[in-house]
């Protein structure tokens, strides 16, 4: 009988978006809380999301909050193995890097680990509400894992992290992750910021994430820190060693339709540091926020310099979000023009290369209208990406150069229609609708 994981990279191998993905980060591997479990199961708030999703609904549908991790152990789900050393090498096999959770800011409210280390845990002071403490059974009150704008996640305990020991303890569990796979998406790492942790619980934090990376270095040297961040963090944490943060502010530029914001990140070269995505765990689907404009958005994040996040279900047009505590629900129907559009687009992207050339990364004018016109060249192929940014059409020539040459037709791989091409001296003939994308490749 084959592993649950086993069976899951089996299935991945049949999809497009793994070929092209060179690291895949697995949610939910970690083994999870019976609390978190039993809490999920009755929260009344929670019910509607369930209930959308799966129409005849069972409790064994609903499993708990996979950041609310209760051992930085394979769960009984994933594998019976002690670790994932298996999974990790099998993945190796094909070419593709593991990236697991590490979850720095709580830890399930049941987990051992308070059994064994009761003070590396924020005791609650007199100011803490009610809603965001809990009694623990070794008697101390402790405080519920939090943000500052929020109330605590009641399935988690808070580390508490003017305590040193913390930073070692954090250490020794990254070392451990290190061992069988090749980097970590460090959830909400922003928390951990001397003044964030101060502003949420008053205390002074001696976590210093940097000593925390470069500790872990010393061992796996080539191992991957990522960073999910907001509230413009992200720089602080890329100067104290992450490889990489999370950017939302291009998924948001595109959600609210702010084309000025749009353009101006698409003329940075930002290098592999931002984590650009159109859709998460914690966001709505792509197909579901954007529609039909979701297949020119993910055509730009191609078009710009960045680590793209893919998220499952999007590369066939899903439009229901999956609350984090489930691990059944109904099937959705595959939207055929999303599977049609990221077939196309994986087949491309596939083929890069990272001393990929790029030219024409900038944008250049019409009529006195703005175009985004980019090129990006790899070995046998090069990419054509259009963009209109104005509220009105926009027509003109692209001219030949290297790269860029006649062909009788040439195919969007946005819509997937097709262009029939006249010779001409003055090259290729393009017309924009507002806000239209083309990615053609020659």
């Amino acid at each position: 009988m084959k592993e649950p994981l086993e069976s899951l990279i089996l299935d991945l191998k049949k999809s497009p978006s793994f070929l092209w993905a060179d690291e895949i980060w697995f949610m939910g591997v970690w083994k999870n809380s019976p609390k978190s479990r039993s809490i999920a199961q009755t929260m009344p708030e929670l019910q509607p999301n369930y209930h959308s999703v799966k129409q005849n609904l069972e409790l064994e549908d609903i499993y708990g909050s996979p950041y609310a991790i209760f051992e930085y152990l394979p769960d009984a789900l994933v594998s019976k193995e002690k670790d994932l050393t298996d999974l990790h090498t099998n993945l190796k096999r094909l070419g593709k890097k593991l990236i697991l959770d590490f979850v720095p800011n709580h830890i399930a409210i049941d987990s051992p680990l308070v059994d064994s280390n009761p003070d590396l845990f924020l005791i609650a002071s007199e100011s803490v509400s009610l809603k965001n403490s809990f009694l623990h059974q070794n008697g101390n009150v402790y405080v519920h894992g939090r943000d500052p704008y929020f109330d605590g996640w009641t399935d988690t305990i808070q580390w508490d992290f003017s305590n040193p020991n913390v930073e070692k303890k954090h250490i020794e569990i990254l070392k451990s992750i290190a061992k069988q796979s090749d980097g970590v998406r460090c959830d909400m790492a922003m928390l951990l910021l001397p003044d964030v942790f101060e502003k949420t619980h008053g205390k002074k934090s001696s976590y210093d994430w940097s000593r925390v990376i470069q500790s872990v270095r010393k061992e796996y040297p080539d191992f991957k820190f990522y960073a999910e961040a907001y509230w413009e963090m992200e720089d602080r944490l890329l100067n104290l060693g992450f490889d990489a943060s999370y950017d939302k502010s291009m998924y948001d530029a595109f959600k609210n339709q702010n084309f000025n914001f749009i353009s101006q990140n698409l003329r940075q070269n930002s290098g592999l540091k931002k984590i650009r995505f159109l859709e998460n765990h914690d966001e709505e689907r792509a197909k579901h926020q954007f529609g039909d404009n979701s297949h020119a958005y993910f055509s730009l994040l191609c078009a710009a310099e960045c680590i793209l996040l893919f998220h499952a279900g999007q590369e066939v047009g899903s439009t229901q979000k999956i609350p984090v505590q489930m691990i059944h629900t109904d099937d959705e129907e595959t939207d055929l023009s999303s599977k049609e559009f990221y077939d196309r687009a994986f087949v491309v992207t596939a083929k890069r290369q990272a001393n990929s050339l790029v030219f024409w990364p900038d944008y250049k004018e019409y009529n006195g209208r703005s175009v985004f016109v980019k090129s990006i060249e790899t070995e046998k192929v090069t990419e054509l990406f259009l963009w209109n940014e104005q509220t009105a059409e926009v027509s003109g020539w692209i001219s030949f150069q290297e790269g860029i040459q006649f062909k009788p037709s040439l195919t969007d791989i946005v819509t997937g229609n097709t262009y029939p091409q006249t010779k001409s001296e003055k090259g290729i003939y393009f017309k924009l609708a507002p806000n239209q994308v083309q990615w053609f490749i020659f």
